[in-house]
């Protein structure tokens, strides 16, 4: 139903049936912008909870430790190797 096609219905409604349908579609939306902040909760808690995991494998002795530690030895042995490397995907 198009908004022109409900505009016109109303027109055949008593005005307590308008009002009606104006509360519950004012309801419809309250509860449609509550969901949606409850989303936008729940997802800021699920990264949190992701990233505060991950912690761990960047602190000393975690398995990302050595990657990203300035004290760690080169992936590559030298930089013509790391040049030549690329990057391989399964595209």
């Amino acid at each position: 139903m198009t908004k022109t096609e409900i505009l016109a219905a109303l027109k055949n409604l008593t005005p307590e049936e308008r009002l009606e349908i104006i509360e519950t579609a004012s309801r419809m939306m309250r509860d449609d912008i509550e969901q949606k902040a409850q989303r936008k909760v729940e997802r800021k808690l699920r990264l949190r909870a992701a990233a505060e995991a991950a912690v761990k494998d960047y602190m000393p002795g975690g398995a990302l430790h050595d990657l990203w530690s300035p004290d760690s030895e080169p992936y590559f042995e030298s930089e013509e190797e790391y040049l030549n490397a690329g990057v391989k995907t399964n595209a």
